[in-house]
Formats: structure tokens, C-alpha cells, sequence
């Protein structure tokens, strides 16, 4: 009985341990990744905002995005890209922001941000990927490795636009 008791008394123990080390990590998590095209803005706005556009430059996409809406591009627009259904939810002159939702994690927002850039000529697009994150330990660690996973999709995303839009 005492060995039970040792066992279940351990076993709370370590997982007050790991729940209070995943608390010491954000709550936020951002992946943020830039990139300078020397291209017109409006091609650039264009390629980014119209999810038509999006299988010849976004990760995941070898098929075209399937589209869930009347329209592809502007406010509410909707499409399923691989296993993530994305909204767009905001769009100015030089952003667009959309939500992706995919069953298991939670919703991810992603950020298109377009500017001149002083340093050299053409537009820098910035795009971000946020995420919140609950209390449990598992998902504040693991959210460690977003910036790992994301990352490089991101970055070869973002080559393939380049090439596109400089051609």
C-alpha cells in the first residue's frame, strides 16, 4: 500500500513540476520571417491576398488551395489548404490577416505585412504566424517548437515568391 501511495504521490508531484516549468514560457508564440521583393507593390499585394494565387509560391500546396467561398481573395474569403481551413479575416492597404484553423492545435493567426523598404529598392513583406496558448505544459513546450516546424516552410515559401514575382 505504501509503495501505491509513494507511486501516485510521485506522479502528482512531477506533474506540478512540468505544469510549473511550462508555465515560465510565453503564453504567445510568433514566428516571423521577412523578405525583400523587387517587384510592384500591387503584383506583390495581389499574389498574397488572392488564395488562387496561392499554390504557386505557399508550402503545402501542390494542389490548388480549395476554395470554400464565393470569392478567393478580400474579407471572409475562405480555402483548405492541406489540412488547415484559412479565413481571411482583415485587410488594409498593405496587410492581410487570416486565421488558420486546423482541428488538433489551435487556431493560428497569419499576418501578411507589405512596406517600403529605405535600405533597398522594391517592397519587404513580412509574414507572421501567432499563436496563444493555454496553461497545459505540453502545448507552451511544444510550442518551442514552432519556430523549427514553421520555419523553414516559411523561408522556402518566400524564395519560391521571390522567384515568382522577379521573373
Amino acid at each position: 500500500m505504501k509503495f501505491i501511495k509513494l507511486i501516485i504521490i510521485s506522479i502528482i508531484i512531477l506533474f506540478l513540476l512540468i505544469t510549473c516549468a511550462g508555465l515560465l514560457f510565453p503564453p504567445n508564440v510568433t514566428v516571423m520571417r521577412s523578405v525583400n521583393i523587387n517587384a510592384p507593390e500591387d503584383s506583390v499585394y495581389c499574389m498574397l491576398s488572392n488564395m488562387n494565387n496561392w499554390q504557386r509560391w505557399l508550402f503545402d500546396s501542390e494542389r490548388s488551395p480549395k476554395i470554400l467561398s464565393q470569392n478567393s481573395k478580400g474579407l471572409n474569403a475562405q480555402a483548405q489548404v492541406g489540412k488547415s481551413k484559412i479565413t481571411i479575416t482583415q485587410v488594409t492597404d498593405s496587410s492581410i490577416e487570416s486565421v488558420w484553423e486546423t482541428g488538433k492545435i489551435h487556431n493560428q493567426i497569419c499576418d501578411f505585412v507589405l512596406g517600403k523598404n529605405v535600405q533597398s529598392p522594391g517592397i519587404q513583406v513580412t509574414w507572421y504566424f501567432r499563436q496563444h496558448l493555454r496553461w497545459y505544459p505540453w502545448e507552451r513546450i511544444g510550442a518551442v517548437l514552432n519556430e523549427k516546424i514553421l520555419g523553414p516552410s516559411m523561408d522556402s515559401s518566400f524564395a519560391r515568391l521571390k522567384r515568382e514575382m522577379e521573373q
